[in-house]
């Protein structure tokens, strides 16, 4: 409802109030009898204020009709409510397993292997050899052993009778390196004995080897008869036995 409205509708009843003439003589009384319906002037009066005090209430901004229904039209102040947004709870971190450190796997330690024993190795003489008044053995050896051994590539080889006489003794080798041999694993080796001039050699002719313990293994002869031994090339030449490394 337009504000304004009630203070036009006093201004019109004034208006009209101080426009109405006083009559010249005073009105007369008239005698209301009970149960009429007319109403008197001074009614009549009463009831005007009554209506217009109603309007002027009712025009009033906020006002409220019958029952206290908001007049259509009337603004309403609206009245937004901001949800505010519950805090989630910080989720929890989940502590990370730690890992259990791996042990590095110990490697297997290689078994030593040790030197070849005499009693694990089978010598014996293939073939003799003869080249510019030297003869030449070709030896053979095989480790006979259950687990493999370390042969020493150069020994002390010796050139024996069959009486265990050593006929040519040679000299202590100077270099090294070892040769493993698996079991029955074979190496090879060629033995030269030059300018034997001593007294006939009882038979079988052999070559031993002195290995660096001073133990020795001696390989058998090609035939048990053998009496091979180098020719003598001069008696005042010393006589010479030397070997080639042992090899697969």
């Amino acid at each position: 409802m337009d504000p304004s409205r009630p203070d036009r509708i006093l201004e019109e009843w004034n208006a009209v109030a101080d426009g109405a003439r006083r009559p010249s003589l005073p009105p007369r009384r008239v005698a209301v009898r009970a149960g009429s319906a007319g109403l008197s002037l001074a009614g009549a009066g009463l009831v005007a204020v009554v209506l217009l005090a109603s309007a002027v209430w009712l025009g009033r901004p906020g006002s409220t009709g019958p029952g206290g229904v908001v007049p259509t039209g009337s603004p309403s102040a609206a009245i937004v409510v901001t949800p505010v947004p519950s805090a989630s709870p910080a989720p929890t971190p989940t502590p990370s397993a730690t890992p259990t450190p791996t042990a590095a796997p110990t490697p297997t330690p290689k078994p030593t292997i040790g030197a070849c024993a005499p009693a694990a190795l089978a010598a014996k003489i293939t073939m003799w050899e003869g080249a510019a008044g030297s003869r030449i053995a070709d030896v053979e050896v095989t480790n006979t052993g259950r687990v493999a051994c370390m042969l020493e590539k150069l020994e002390r080889p010796q050139l024996i009778d069959g009486a265990g006489r050593v006929l040519i003794d040679g000299s202590a080798p100077t270099t090294g390196g070892v040769l493993e041999l698996a079991p029955g694993g074979r190496a090879t080796t060629l033995v030269e004995a030059s300018n034997y001039c001593g007294a006939a050699p009882v038979p079988p002719v052999r070559v031993a080897f002195i290995l660096r313990d001073g133990k020795r293994f001696v390989a058998a002869p090609p035939t048990p008869t053998d009496a091979t031994v180098p020719p003598c090339n001069g008696p005042g030449q010393p006589a010479a036995i030397g070997m080639q490394p042992w090899a697969r």
